[in-house]
């Protein structure tokens, strides 16, 4: 996998997991569960900007 193709796939995932956090926040989710859907997109957005820095070094 080249290095576009994982920024890509980390900034789908960062996605993902926003969605996924904002449609458990609409459902009135239970806080526990909103709390770990939120780290998970956190980590994710992390990660995506990490591979995107890295990606305009280059």
């Amino acid at each position: 996998m080249t290095l576009e193709q994982s920024i890509e796939l980390a900034e789908l995932q960062a996605d993902m997991a926003f969605e996924a956090y904002l449609a458990a926040f609409d459902e009135d989710a239970h806080p526990e569960t909103l709390d770990s859907l939120e780290a998970e997109a956190l980590i994710a957005r992390s990660r995506y900007d990490v591979l995107r820095s890295l990606g305009l070094g280059h």
